[in-house]
This record gives C-alpha cells, sequence and structure tokens, in this order.
C-alpha cells in the first residue's frame, strides 16, 4: 500500500480535491527501508528496526517517510521513535544528529519504560 500525504496548509478551503500525476521513483519503499535498516540502524542501537515506508511529496519531490520502531526480543514491539526521509529519487537519507539524538533518545525512554518493575 503507497500513501501519499499532503500537507493542509498547501489545499485551497475547497472540498473538492482532484489529484492527478505521474511519479518515476528510483527508489522504492523496499530500497528505502533496506537502506535505513543498513546503513543507519546499526549506528543507532539494538533492537531498532526500519518498518513500511510512506510516500510522502514535499513540494513536488517525492521522499520516503520511514518509521523506526523498537523491538526486542523479550519485550516485542515497544513502539515507534522516530521516523527517517529518504529521498524517492536520490536515495540520500534525510538525517541530521538532532534526528539521530532523538530517535536514541526515545529508544531509550521506551526500553526503561519496558523495564520498570511493577509490585
Amino acid at each position: 500500500m503507497t500513501t501519499v500525504l499532503l500537507n493542509a496548509d498547501t489545499l485551497s478551503t475547497h472540498k473538492t480535491l482532484n489529484l492527478q500525476f505521474s511519479l518515476t521513483l528510483t527508489i522504492t519503499a523496499e530500497e528505502a527501508k533496506r537502506l535505513i535498516n543498513r546503513q543507519v540502524v546499526p549506528q543507532l542501537g539494538t533492537g531498532l528496526v526500519a518498518i513500511t515506508p510512506e510516500l510522502l511529496i514535499m513540494d513536488a519531490h517525492p521522499f520516503w517517510r520511514v518509521p523506526i520502531k523498537l523491538s526486542l526480543p523479550h519485550w516485542g514491539d515497544l513502539g515507534e521513535v522516530g521516523t527517517i526521509m529518504v529521498d524517492a529519487l536520490t536515495g540520500k537519507l534525510q538525517l541530521t544528529d538532532k534526528l539521530q539524538e532523538r530517535i536514541i533518545n526515545h529508544a531509550r525512554w521506551l526500553y526503561q519504560g519496558a523495564t520498570l518493575q511493577t509490585k
């Protein structure tokens, strides 16, 4: 399934929306996911994995928005920790140091919450 996300700020106030476009993508959703899993996830930490990308069109340019989730053997899926954008034409990752830090911090927060002892 492919999703096209549109920013509401770019839409007019009309209730009818007619979309017609044609895209030729150099990078498929699976390739974008693979790029993240091979290049980024090993640097961020154990248990992180890229999941199903969404196609996002920004300023007439296609990107794959790839969610990252934390999944651990004894705890299962703990939740989404962030998203990384992949240019669907070039394969270039839109990843800053600040975004990497936010993803790592969110993963730590989810892990700590999952491992709290309950009485």
